[in-house]
């Protein structure tokens, strides 16, 4: 199926993941607190990682309300090394930008359809092909 028929679920009772490893983050340095690593990787070069960031809301003079949106980002990183020795990110960036009066109802609804756009069947050509039809 095609994004253009995609069908997601909203309010939906649980979006869990079954099965698989245990990938377990921890703080790349003290004081780092935003930048983590998966300590299990012992080839440096290669190891894989984690920025998350959240800007809170400002007052904004140009803003409908008087104020920027909050915007939280997650990105990973996984560094692959090549057969001719050089090396590469690839990576996967979740961003999230609300309006403070936006409900937390509102919110749970944009982290749930969000994450389904990374799973769904009728994203799966897009994110592995780059083809959207």
């Amino acid at each position: 199926m095609a994004i253009s028929n995609a069908v997601l679920n909203t309010a939906p009772t649980s979006i869990t993941v079954t099965g698989g490893s245990a990938l377990t983050f921890t703080s790349m340095a003290p004081g780092a607190k935003n930048e983590l690593i998966v300590s299990a990787d012992t080839d440096l070069r290669t190891r894989r990682t984690m920025t998350v960031e959240a800007k809170m809301a400002k007052p904004a003079v140009g803003a409908p309300n008087g104020y920027s949106q909050q915007r939280m980002t997650v990105l990973y990183r996984k560094p692959k090394l090549l057969a001719n020795g050089k090396i590469i990110v690839n990576t996967v960036r979740v961003e999230m930008a609300y309006d403070v009066e936006t409900t937390q109802t509102e919110i749970q609804e944009l982290m749930d359809v969000g994450a389904q756009t990374l799973f769904d069947a009728d994203f799966t050509a897009l994110w592995k092909a780059g083809n959207p039809a």
